[in-house]
Order: C-alpha cells, then sequence, then structure tokens
C-alpha cells in the first residue's frame, strides 16, 4: 500500500494527513504555533515555528508504525496565502513572516491606488488592493525596514519555505500562492511588471513559478534525520491553501461550487475562464489544475462571530447547548437581523470599516433568537457572494461545504435555506484541505491518475435539502439584510 503524507500549515498550526492510494485517509496529526501582535493590526509568525510543527506531525505519524516509511512516496503541502517570509540566498528567514491577518499595509495601498487605477489593477491581478496581500506588505517593509528587504534574496509563502527546508531548494512558489500576492498577472499567468513598476518592489524577490505538481526536490540527509521521513524521498511543491480547498472538497468540475465555513468563511467557484467582477466584488486565484480559475469571495468573521457570541452570551452554557436554543426559534429570529462585521468585511461590500449590528431587539427576544440572528448574518453574508457568482455564469445546483462550522447542524440546514439549494458535506470535511495537498502529492507520483480521485475522496456523506416552507422568509430576509447594511453604512466613518 502507497502512502502520500500531506502537510496543511494553517493559522493556529499544522494538520499533517496520511492518505493511501485509494484515497483513504489513515491517521492525522496536529502542532501548533503561535501568531505574535506586536503592533495594532499586526500579525506576525516566526518560520522556524512552522518547521518545528511540521517534524512533530511527520514524526508523530510515522514513528506510530515503522511500515509506514517504507510506504511513503510523496510528501507535499498546503499553507496559508498572503503571507512575506523573506528569507536570504540559503533560505534563512531574516525577520518574522507577515501573515494573512497583518493588515498595517493601508497606507501603501493608498499610494498604489494613485499610481496604478485600481480598475486596471483588478483587471490584472484579480484582486483589489487590499492589505490583506503580499504586496502593499512588501511595500510598507521597503519603507520601515529597508536594510532587511535590501538582504533579502526570496519573498516567499509558508509552504514554499517548509518545502524548501525539506530539499535545500529555495525561490519557487506555485501560481495558486503567486496569484495572491497581487503581483500576479492571472491573464498572462506571470508576474506583472507593470504592478511591480508602479510599487517599485525589487524582482529579484519574486520566486520562479512553477506547476503546483512539481517535485521539487527530495528530502536531504538533513531534514531526514529532523522528520523521520526516508531520505530521497520526494517532495512535491503544492498549492496555497485556497487551491488545496478547493480540491479537497471535490470541486474540479467547471461551475462546481463550495463553501468554507472556519473562523473566516468563503464561498468559491471553479472557472474555466478569468471573468473579472465589474464591481471587483469577487477574488481570483488559480486552481490546482492547469487553464482553471476559482472565483471566490471571503466573509470576514464567520466562525469567529459565533465565537465571540459563545463567549460573550454562553455564561456557562457550551457552544452546543447555544446550537440547541438557536434551532428552537424559528426561521428568521422573530425580525433580528445581525450584520457579522466584527473585523470589517471583504466580499461582496469590502468595507474595513463596517461594524457588526444587532438589529431589531424587542423585549421577547432570547438568547436563543440572538444566537440564531448570527447564523442567519453569517449566511446571509455567504448567500450574497454565491449571488454574485451566479451573475459569472453557471453555478451547480448544490454547494459542497467544508470546515469546521459543518459540525453545527443547523448552521448547516440554515444555509442551505438561505442558498436556496442542497448543500453536501463530505466525510471529512474538516481536513478537506490537507487532503487537497494530498491529492495533489499523489497525482504529481503518479499514484492518482488525475483530480478526479479528489470526487471520491470527496464524496458527501449527508446531504442537506433546504426547507421549502423557509424559502419566501430567507429571500425576504436577504433583501432586509442589504437594505440595513445600506441604511447604517454611513455612520461607520
Amino acid at each position: 500500500m502507497r502512502l502520500i503524507l500531506a502537510h496543511d500549515l494553517g493559522t493556529t498550526g499544522n494538520k499533517a494527513v496520511l492518505v493511501d492510494e485509494r484515497g483513504q485517509l489513515i491517521d492525522t496529526a496536529f502542532a501548533g504555533y503561535r501568531t505574535a501582535h506586536s503592533a495594532p493590526l499586526a500579525a506576525e509568525q516566526n518560520p522556524a515555528d512552522w518547521w518545528r510543527a511540521v517534524v512533530r506531525c511527520s514524526r508523530a505519524l510515522l514513528e506510530k508504525d515503522p511500515e509506514r516509511r517504507r510506504q511513503l512516496v510523496s510528501v507535499g503541502f498546503s499553507g496559508h496565502m498572503n503571507g512575506v517570509v523573506l528569507v536570504d540566498e540559503q533560505g534563512r528567514p531574516l525577520r518574522p513572516a507577515l501573515i494573512h491577518a497583518d493588515i498595517r499595509a493601508q497606507q501603501p495601498c493608498e499610494r498604489l491606488r494613485q499610481l496604478l487605477d485600481e480598475e486596471r489593477y483588478y483587471a490584472i491581478t484579480g484582486n483589489r488592493l487590499a492589505p490583506f496581500y503580499s504586496l502593499p506588505k512588501l511595500m510598507m517593509l521597503q519603507e520601515l525596514e529597508p536594510e532587511v528587504v535590501s538582504r533579502a534574496r526570496w519573498m516567499l509563502q509558508c509552504k514554499d519555505y517548509c518545502a524548501g527546508k525539506l530539499t535545500g531548494r529555495w525561490g519557487v512558489t506555485d501560481p495558486s500562492d503567486a496569484s495572491l500576492t497581487g503581483i500576479y498577472d492571472v491573464n498572462r499567468l506571470c508576474w506583472s511588471e507593470e504592478v511591480i513598476e508602479a510599487a517599485g518592489v525589487p524582482c529579484r524577490l519574486l520566486p520562479e513559478v512553477l506547476p503546483l505538481t512539481t517535485v521539487i526536490g527530495r528530502v536531504t540527509a538533513q531534514a531526514a534525520r529532523a522528520t523521520s521521513l526516508p531520505e530521497g524521498l520526494p517532495v512535491v511543491l503544492g498549492a496555497g491553501d485556497g487551491a488545496c480547498a478547493t480540491v479537497g472538497a471535490g470541486v474540479v468540475e467547471p461551475g462546481a461550487c463550495y463553501t468554507y465555513v472556519g473562523g473566516t468563511a468563503w464561498t468559491s467557484c471553479l472557472r474555466e475562464r478569468f471573468t473579472p467582477d465589474g464591481q471587483m466584488r469577487l477574488t481570483t486565484l488559480m486552481s490546482a489544475q492547469a487553464q482553471r480559475w476559482v472565483q471566490f469571495g471571503t466573509v470576514q468573521s464567520a466562525g469567529s462571530a459565533w465565537d465571540w457570541f459563545v463567549r460573550l452570551f454562553g455564561g456557562r452554557a457550551s457552544a452546543e447547548r447555544l446550537q440547541w436554543e438557536a434551532a428552537q426559534v424559528r426561521a428568521g429570529s422573530d425580525g433580528l437581523l445581525f450584520l457579522p462585521y466584527l473585523s470589517g468585511e471583504r466580499a461582496p461590500i469590502w468595507n474595513r470599516q463596517a461594524k457588526g449590528v444587532f438589529f431589531g431587539l424587542q423585549a421577547h427576544h432570547t438568547r436563543g433568537h440572538l444566537a440564531r440572528a448570527v447564523l442567519d448574518g453569517v449566511a446571509c453574508a455567504l448567500a450574497s457572494i454565491l449571488q454574485v457568482m451566479h451573475e459569472h455564469g453557471a453555478v451547480a445546483e448544490s454547494v459542497r461545504v467544508v470546515g469546521g462550522g459543518t459540525r453545527n447542524e443547523e448552521w448547516m440546514r440554515i444555509l442551505a435555506d438561505m442558498y436556496g439549494c442542497p448543500i453536501e458535506i463530505p466525510q471529512h470535511a474538516e481536513t478537506s484541505t490537507a487532503l487537497g495537498a494530498a491529492v495533489i502529492a499523489g497525482v504529481a507520483a503518479g499514484v492518482y491518475e488525475s483530480f478526479a480521485i479528489a470526487k471520491q475522496i470527496a464524496a458527501p456523506a449527508r446531504r442537506v435539502e433546504p426547507r421549502n416552507e423557509n424559502a419566501v422568509l430567507y429571500r425576504y430576509l436577504r433583501e432586509r439584510f442589504g437594505e440595513l447594511y445600506e441604511a447604517v453604512k454611513g455612520m461607520y466613518r
């Protein structure tokens, strides 16, 4: 039995999976790491912590059964995106890594708007000018830490760094990670000279963009001693977490759609071509499959909004108890609305000044009504993104849903009602990103013939049908949700 090891370097830690040649999940391991918030809006991580997590997870999985080392045929990666990892020629980090949650680079975004029209920028990159992306972060470092940038040889993403630690090969990335730096031309499939010139960033820092199924090297003797991986094991470059989650959700055909519900949430659709949204509401990244684009929109506070509610209103009650209370409330929460903008919002409104709102509170409302309104509000935000997807082309008749939010049964019923279509939840919905990385590594190693294996691996374990009796009410709720935002957005300033 041939085995594939894949590491998914998430925001809070590394989740590793062992998958066999039939696509069966054999075992998992997790190792956490911390994020430092050294200044307002800052979010930095130590690349050495990522590597330690890869070492710990590899050892945990391989030393449990010595036979696994002999069965391994490849190792691959997924990782959080939009980062800046500055390393020297030998791959040594020159400072902590800026991750996607670091949004200090507001001023570089404004400067770039003055140098390059934002509509033109969006037409090139498929991205808005926003501080989440790598480009404004790099511009900020050029201004604040010019000596560090001058010593740097490469700007990498987290999975590129860990793949380099295994192989000793530096200066490479894949199209998906490149496409969410804000520097990549998603039409011409190369770094954009126009953007580089306007931003004034050194082009020497940009790594070579290789297909994500590229075997970039083999496990070195030093890395083998650290991780227990076999020396000489092929290392596959892999992809950013957005591309891996798409594969792991079984979305491999154009028009197929999925929603990821975690701390943040997003809804994505696979497309055969890049189709820019005229209002710049959606974002585009390169898919794991050649000549495919992933069109998506992100809700900034999803699971994190629910966690906030549990902390603030739960008291001694568990999250499960609050879910039960929400389920006892009629759809629509008796007129109570919630805007889930606890940390600003991305798609489709792109308003970093947006704030959360409970509207319509009355004396008869209970904690259950508030809980239900939070779930309804996030579902409304996601449904508004799905509606934009329909404007851009065919969308499948059902939507896959993955991520930790799938544990909340009432939320899944609400999401099906709000979408007005069935939702399908795979068996391993919470490890979909790591499984997508395993599929990529398996295709690269010849274990899987094509990405079609992902549909088998992500076969639905359960299906939630929309409830017809809620259809009219939720259409009305979505309209009221949009009207409420329009009514209060002027007050955010």
